[in-house]
């Protein structure tokens, strides 16, 4: 009886272990499909829930890891996605404004051209057309080159370059808005050339747009001063602030950035984006700061190295 004793007691312990194994595979099998359950809700209804277990196996809690994980990501590019839809539909009310804008007044200017029969009054109006024709041609160049740049296959041929004289020329042709606005450049520039690495086109559309900024966002005497570092050249622009008006430096190289109402006046907003990524793409940097009512504009240029002559000049 012993021996049979002991097989009943083989069988009965063999029989509690099965039951055991088979309450703990069904209990593994409902967390999976709490699992599932929860995951159909969370992506039906876009919650932010996480998924929670009651039983905590290696194998459940690392898939639970992993599939919260995988939820946290997802809402993270939600969040992103519908920050860059809501951006892409204020840029389009932006620019449809920016554009409908001058259309408009092009169409008024010239209608009442059509309408006068003076000489003078007819030429005038043809002239306002015009200046329309060229603000909202520029608005289009700008959004042209500022998503050509966000390619990035897209580079510039960097070549050395005298940056003293392409910013000196630059100035010059801003000469009559500063007799207009009465105000003289405090410049405070090398007399020596400075040679650095650039495409002399983009060097001279970021210092065309910095002093459009200028010209459009400051007021008060503009300084333009250098300072001349072992393989960089920085040049800082400094100017007052409108009165009442206030800059975000972090967002304002970002495109379509009018968070400052006085900043909306014939202005795509793209201006300084395009000067950053213009730096970027010949291996400078921008930045900004301000303080007591004073923006500064910082931009640094990678300098040419001994290895380029002065004949190979742009």
């Amino acid at each position: 009886m012993r021996g049979v004793d002991r097989i009943l007691i083989a069988l009965a312990g063999l029989v509690l272990l099965l039951i055991a194994q088979n309450i703990y595979l069904l209990n593994y099998r409902r967390q999976v499909q709490q699992i599932s359950s929860q995951l159909s809700f969370i992506m039906e209804h876009e919650s932010r829930k996480q998924i929670v277990t009651q039983l905590k196996p290696k194998e459940i809690s690392r898939l639970v890891r992993e599939c919260n994980n995988l939820l946290s990501r997802q809402t993270a590019m939600g969040e992103q996605f519908s920050r860059k839809n809501q951006e892409m539909n204020l840029a389009v009310t932006s620019l449809s404004h920016d554009i409908r804008t001058p259309l408009t007044s092009l169409d008024g200017y010239l209608q009442l051209a059509l309408r006068t029969e003076a000489g003078q009054e007819k030429e005038r109006y043809v002239r306002l057309a015009q200046s329309r024709i060229q603000q909202i041609i520029k608005l289009v160049d700008g959004l042209f080159l500022y998503t050509r740049l966000q390619n990035p296959e897209y580079e510039l041929e960097l070549r050395p370059v005298d940056v003293v004289e392409v910013l000196k020329r630059n100035l010059f042709t801003f000469i009559e808005d500063f007799t207009r606005s009465g105000e003289e450049p405090e410049l405070r520039l090398p007399e020596q050339p400075v040679l650095i690495m650039a495409e002399q086109n983009a060097a001279e559309r970021i210092f065309t747009n910095l002093l459009g900024n200028y010209f459009m966002h400051g007021e008060g005497s503009l300084t333009v001063e250098a300072e001349d570092k072992q393989d960089k050249f920085c040049i800082r622009f400094t100017n007052r602030l409108k009165a009442g008006s206030s800059v975000d430096t972090e967002k304002i190289f970002t495109r379509f950035y009018r968070e400052d109402p006085s900043r909306t006046r014939h202005s795509s907003g793209l201006g300084l984006s395009i000067v950053k990524a213009l730096m970027v793409k010949m291996n400078g940097n921008v930045s900004a700061s301000s303080a007591s009512g004073t923006f500064t504009i910082h931009i640094e240029f990678a300098k040419a190295g001994k290895e380029h002559p002065h004949e190979h000049l742009s």
